[in-house]
């Protein structure tokens, strides 16, 4: 699919190139022509020539103008085919690539997002991220890590994001037009919306008088230039037309530092402008069916129209931009008051929508965020839209579960039916563990958000995410590995006590302390989150605990992954099955190494 819509993308680029080249060539006859006729009239005073050097000059500027749409329109293919090409990057490793992987989100950096790679360098975020704007970057890292406890709005979001999924279309060009604000990093862009928004919350209240002052005094400016021209009393309003040139430029002087300072803001957001009318344009000229994304699309029309907003505000943004050219500074204020013109502008517009437009970019975000959770069935042969359950107590299944970050060809798939409360899990090294336990936390992640899940059926009641997996030592904290691993599992034991349903992975627990020490401890974890509300699915290498399993007040049962050995070499299946395991392999890994 992504091959055909890259190759009509080359086509029109081409073609687009081809007539840049013919329309080029027409600029230059135009151009000659002009200075020719120009020159024959004013040589032979011949007045009709001076009107075909006009026409010339009309057609060369109407020429112009053509080169800029097709030019703008080669960015636009541009754009395309860079997210046609990030989407044959997900069909294999080449979205490790990608510049947008949530390491800045820091308010969202909970213990679980580290430890299931939702965010930061080879993270689900990665993978699916394909939103451009800071809102939309923001929303989707919340909705990962940190999705609506109501259960009842994860319906309605999937059912946007199915609807978006199937709009192949509609998704590409959302996603091309908004590519440009890339060039922006997401410090930068974050700052400046900051700024933005600081500015417009400033009140603004310009008095009569002033607003009567900067529209008569260009009037009379213009009235005694046009007087001069017309030969009336020349010496008297000449020296008029100067004194009221000069008070308009000396006041533009005075007020430059503080005109510039309030103006910022929206000088630093032109570049921006452009994407975001796309944006809109795009969703407010869409059908939708789903009524969440019929809400969004109202909410974009509802009172101030944005279309128009943005609009008037990306007019403001370039004549702001104008005013940084010191010739046009010199002309302009000089003749038409034109930095008071720019902040009365401003003004306007900033009592008009100042309290609306957090809410358009934020549906931007939303929607940015909605494609991005359909990337997995964009990306893969094999997904499905999750069930999830309601019901107060936990319940995972799955068929054909596989991780999303994996190569769909190389990655295994695992069916699991998790009826009991407590799952252990033993293996040998590297057998897939660790990588099953994050398969279930990374598609459990993609689930919540409203998104598709790597698999052919996924069902889950609505739990809340804990994790001790990734635990590591702080010198500079004074903090153990196994101390650390501690703090997790008192946050695990914090989060029980509210009674809510709740699901825990814990890999390796207390991998940092002793065998006697670590088998009495993990035995007593595991007893304590032996509750009907807790699912919990731990890993370890003490086959002892695997007798929980027989204990009357835990509700256990044990699962394993196991290897075999031909040639000299260890070969794992990655295959979840039920049981104890029975072998070990670190005697052959240590003498792979050659350490035995």
């Amino acid at each position: 699919m992504y091959q055909t819509y890259l190759q009509d993308c080359q086509k029109q680029s081409i073609r687009l190139h081809n007539q840049c080249r013919k329309i080029s060539f027409w600029r230059m006859i135009t151009a000659a022509a002009a200075a020719a006729f120009f020159s024959f009239g004013y040589a032979k005073s011949f007045s009709f020539c001076y009107l075909l050097c006009a026409a010339a000059v009309l057609c060369f500027l109407f020429l112009v103008k053509v080169t800029n749409q097709k030019k703008d329109r080669l960015s636009d293919l541009s754009d395309f085919e860079s997210v046609i090409h990030d989407y044959e990057a997900r069909l294999d490793d080449g979205w490790k690539q990608f510049s947008i992987d949530g390491s800045q989100m820091h308010a969202y950096a909970m213990p679980h997002a580290s430890d299931l790679d939702l965010l930061g360098k080879h993270s689900l975020f990665q993978y699916i991220c394909t939103a451009s704007t800071v809102f939309g970057q923001e929303q989707l890292a919340r909705l990962l890590t940190q999705p609506d406890l109501d259960v009842a709005f994860i319906p309605s979001r999937q059912q946007a994001v199915k609807e978006l999924t199937q709009k192949t279309d509609f998704t590409l060009h959302f996603e091309a037009s908004a590519r440009n604000l890339r060039t922006v990093s997401y410090d930068e862009s974050k700052k400046n919306l900051d700024d933005f928004f600081h500015a417009l919350e400033q009140e603004s209240n310009t008095s009569l008088l002033k607003s009567l002052t900067i529209d008569i005094v260009p009037f009379l400016t213009l009235a005694f230039f046009f007087c001069y021209l017309c030969g009336i009393q020349q010496d008297f309003t000449f020296s008029c037309f100067m004194v009221c040139a000069m008070l308009q430029l000396f006041a533009a002087f005075l007020a430059n530092r503080h005109i510039s300072r309030l103006l910022a803001p929206v000088y630093k957001m032109n570049q921006t402008l452009t994407p975001y009318r796309k944006l809109i344009d795009l969703l407010t000229q869409e059908s939708f069916d789903s009524p969440y994304l019929q809400q969004l699309q109202q909410s974009l029309s509802q009172k101030e129209n944005a279309a128009s907003a943005f609009k008037e505000l990306a007019s403001i943004a370039d004549a702001v931009v104008l005013r940084h050219n010191v010739y046009a500074w010199l002309l302009l204020n000089g003749l038409f008051c034109y930095d008071f013109h720019c902040i009365k502008r401003y003004r306007k517009w900033q009592t008009a929508y100042r309290h609306t437009l957090r809410i358009w970019l934020e549906v931007i975000g939303t929607v940015e965020a909605f494609i991005s959770l359909g990337v997995v069935a964009r990306t893969r042969q094999t997904y499905t839209l999750p069930q999830i359950l309601d019901i107060g107590k936990p319940v995972l299944s799955a068929c054909a579960l596989k991780h999303p970050l994996l190569k769909e060809q190389a990655a295994v798939d695992n069916d699991f039916d998790l009826t009991h409360q407590t799952c252990i899990i033993t293996g040998s090294n590297m057998s897939g563990k660790t990588t099953f336990m994050r398969t279930i936390g990374v598609n459990l992640a993609l689930a919540y958000a409203g998104g598709f899940c790597a698999a052919s059926d996924f069902c889950a009641s609505y739990m809340k995410i804990c994790t001790s997996m990734r635990t590591s030592d702080s010198v500079n904290e004074g903090i153990s590995s196994f101390y650390a691993e501690l703090l997790r599992m008192q946050n695990i034991m914090e989060t029980s006590r509210k009674q809510q349903p709740m699901i825990a992975f814990i890999d390796e627990i207390y991998k940092g302390t002793n065998s006697k020490d670590r088998i009495l401890a993990a035995r007593e974890t595991v007893r304590n989150l032996a509750k009907p509300y807790i699912l919990t699915i731990l890993t370890t290498h003490d086959l002892e605990l695997c007798d929980l399993e027989h204990d009357s007040d835990i509700d256990a049962v044990n699962y394993y992954f196991t290897e075999r050995y031909s040639q000299n070499e260890i070969l794992f299946d990655y295959k979840i099955k039920k049981g104890r395991c029975s072998t070990t392999n670190a005697y052959y890994l240590l003498h792979m190494a050659g350490i035995l």
